[in-house]
């Protein structure tokens, strides 16, 4: 066999992939910074919570016990208790369609719809 039909099988098996293995190998980076980034700022949300709780407990008094029951009221209106609080979809209030939590204002007739962050 060539030298040349060696080079042409070769990229034809392998796909040229020593672009995509650059492509990948930056992406792999960045993702990986991304994951630390959200794993700091899971860090920072545990203290706040913590803090939060604190203040709670000490200046008003309240329970651990009242904080996890709480806990699984929240998560149990979605009717799962899994950890996760489900968003669910939410009426136009001028068209009356349902629309996604994720649009500001109505997919259907454009009203400008204020989602209650906490339902």
């Amino acid at each position: 066999m060539s030298l040349f039909s060696y080079m042409y099988l070769s990229s034809a098996v392998t796909g040229g992939t020593s672009g995509s293995a650059a492509a990948a190998e930056s992406a792999a980076g960045s993702a990986s910074r991304k994951v630390n980034e959200l794993a700091a700022r899971c860090d920072q949300l545990v203290m706040v919570c913590e803090a939060m709780w604190t203040l709670l407990r000490d200046k008003l008094g309240v329970t651990d016990e009242e904080l996890v029951t709480r806990v699984n009221d929240i998560d149990l209106s979605d009717g799962k208790l899994d950890g996760k609080v489900r968003k669910t979809a939410v009426s136009c209030p001028k068209c009356n369609r349902t629309i996604a939590r994720r649009f500001p204002k109505c997919i259907y007739c454009g009203q400008p719809v204020i989602h209650d962050p906490f339902a």
